[in-house]
């Protein structure tokens, strides 16, 4: 089923017959450990290009893993019970014996979640045990409104119509029980705060140290403004990156992997000179929420324009 360029490997779930697939570059004894976590309907070939950028990176082992059901990981039996808890406990078992291997130093670990792979980062990050030291989250904030909710299943729309879960699972390289378990209410079953907005998160890193990135789309109806100005509250000082023209989620451009790679290896910049960094890469700016915003629209008008010619 993999639509992957990278091999996948496999890690079989503890007193489960499933396993969990995933892409890995970099050498296994390094310190520093980057893990990708995918969105709702995701694989981990959404992280490729990442992967194809840390290949050549000294010290750094980057993993991008397969949720039950997508990609090569295994469906659950019957193909049915699809819940965020049963994602969470098997990305906390992957990073106890993948990552954090029996005789081996603990490594440097930080987490990459894409929109519901956001959302599980940030549950991982309160488990101390499993020594999350920096988070990157992809177009998912500290919220999550009820719209933005409604309006994710409705860009899933082809044609005016609602594709089949076979269609959509055949598509998206998932299984036919992923795509209906994700329509269903009872499939973010994990504890929560909400008001009438929507659901809130900021209590899941009140006690997290380390440090949490983001990345959006400038387009996005899942991360906008409102999000924008409530991480400026709660956490001032995390660094922002705007990709201009993306909708949900932002994609792996190159100008977001260096950002990412850039923030997880700060030495990597340290001694490149400005004029060695491409075009695209100094187009995406990173900002500290609360600065002076009237850089973006500038910015849009370049990129759009950039792509046209």
């Amino acid at each position: 089923m993999t639509i992957s360029k990278f091999s996948a490997h496999y890690f079989p779930l503890p007193a489960s017959d499933r396993r969990l697939a995933y892409s890995e570059v970099g050498d296994p004894n390094s310190s520093q450990v980057l893990l990708c976590l995918p969105g709702l309907l995701e694989t981990r070939a959404t992280f490729e290009s990442l992967l194809l950028a840390a290949q050549a990176i000294p010290d750094l082992r980057v993993i991008s893993l397969d949720h039950g059901g997508r990609g090569d990981s295994d469906p659950l039996p019957h193909d049915s019970g699809y819940a965020m808890s049963v994602y969470l406990q098997d990305t906390a078992q992957f990073l106890r014996q993948v990552v954090m291997r029996d005789g081996a130093p603990v490594p440097r670990i930080q987490l990459l979640g894409t929109s519901m792979g956001g959302i599980l980062a940030m549950y991982l990050a309160q488990d101390p045990q499993l020594r999350i030291q920096g988070l990157f989250l992809n177009d998912i904030g500290l919220s999550l409104s009820w719209m933005a909710i409604y309006g994710l299943y409705g860009s899933m729309k082809q044609g005016g119509r609602m594709p089949t879960a076979l269609e959509l699972a055949q598509q998206l390289h998932v299984s036919v029980g992923s795509v209906e378990a994700v329509q269903s209410s009872t499939h973010f079953d994990l504890p929560y705060k909400k008001d009438w907005k929507g659901m809130r998160f900021a209590h899941l890193l009140e006690t997290f140290k380390g440090p949490v990135r983001w990345i959006y789309g400038s387009e996005s109806a899942v991360f906008t403004q409102e999000q924008l100005s409530e991480i400026k509250h709660v956490r001032p000082s995390s660094p922002v990156l705007l990709v201009a023209g993306a909708v949900h989620p932002a994609p792996y451009t190159g100008a977001v992997c260096e950002f990412v790679l850039t923030h997880l290896m700060p030495e990597r910049s340290a001694h490149k000179k400005h004029s060695e960094f491409t075009q695209q890469e100094l187009w995406a700016q990173t900002t500290l929420p609360g600065q002076d915003q009237g850089f973006w629209p500038w910015l849009k008008r370049r990129y759009l324009g950039a792509k046209a010619r």
